[in-house]
């Protein structure tokens, strides 16, 4: 992971921080194991998804800032408790949040403002900002520390031109926002494909998530780089050879074309593997070679084709 933090720090800017996406347990890798090791390589912020999250990083003693990315239904008291950062994506949560910090006597507290500028999924419209502004200057209890959205096509390649519009829409609302306040409230809108494709639009800050964890998500060369986080290993427990046309597992679904050597893995579904990934949809690595899976996958316990290892 620290591979490949360092591969996107070396594409931003010194000034520009990385937001680290930490959230649903390190996307399965151990979310305090990587935040403690993203904080002391110099992370700018950790983002979690839900409030446990975010407590659970700071009992462990995370003490970096961290945003939390969906706030809504919380317990506000541990928020402010914990001092993290929510996301604020539509006037109910903004009024919430303003009303719970006043019941508490808060005052200044950093949020970060979200906006819609194409993913259609949470925030603000261009046509909200003028409220939006008017709202956040008639108080005190909150302060907007950032203002982001959220690219939907930038690992599209045939796509470029509704990810200009993204961009120049955000930066349109930004400008209104910022218009309002004197202190510069810090902008974020590229994720890990726009951090190689868009390195133009860095702004303040990128958030990086599914690329920290080695996972490209487009083929242009730019990300070949890029070290697999996590993997799963098992063994071996059984090998046998099967005769063209002998069937294999549930419903005889596993039909061999060939004589075959099949090995029996102790690993099913109920670890985790899918029973879409069965039929040859999915492979395994045995002493380096791809072997695919063959029939379904049961319980615990898969099959594949181990011939040409």
């Amino acid at each position: 992971m620290v591979h490949n933090y360092n591969f996107y720090r070396s594409r931003v800017k010194p000034e520009t921080g990385i937001v680290c996406m930490v959230k649903a347990s390190g996307y399965g890798a151990g979310s305090f194991e990587l935040a403690k090791t993203l904080q002391s390589q110099g992370a700018a912020y950790l983002a979690v998804a839900v409030l446990d999250e975010g407590v659970d990083l700071r009992k462990a003693g995370i003490a970096m800032p961290i945003m939390v990315l969906n706030p809504k239904v919380v317990n506000y008291k541990t928020l402010f408790t914990y001092r993290l950062e929510p996301e604020i994506y539509s006037f109910e949560i903004l009024d919430e949040i303003i009303k719970e910090a006043t019941k508490f006597g808060i005052t200044n507290y950093p949020v970060h403002i979200k906006l819609d500028t194409g993913m259609h999924r949470l925030g603000f419209l261009e046509e909200d900002m003028p409220k939006l502004v008017e709202k956040l200057k008639n108080q005190n209890v909150i302060r907007p520390c950032s203002v982001f959205s959220h690219l939907a096509t930038a690992d599209c390649l045939d796509m470029d031109d509704y990810t200009n519009r993204q961009f120049e829409y955000f930066y349109r609302c930004c400008e209104i926002l910022q218009s309002g306040f004197e202190e510069h409230i810090k902008r974020h809108i590229l994720n890990s494909t726009g951090i190689t494709r868009f390195p133009q639009h860095q702004c303040d800050m990128v958030r990086l998530g599914i690329c920290l964890y080695g996972i490209p998500t487009v083929n242009d060369g730019s990300q070949d780089e890029l070290r697999p986080v996590s993997s799963l290993h098992s063994v071996i427990i059984s090998i046998k050879e099967w005769s063209a046309g002998t069937t294999i597992g549930y419903s005889r679904k596993g039909v061999l074309t060939r004589n075959s050597r099949i090995a029996t893995i102790p690993i099913g579904y109920a670890d985790g593997i899918d029973r879409h990934l069965g039929n040859g949809n999915a492979f395994v690595l045995v002493n380096g070679h791809r072997c695919p899976t063959v029939g379904n996958i049961c319980m615990d316990i898969c099959m594949i084709d181990v011939t040409d290892v």
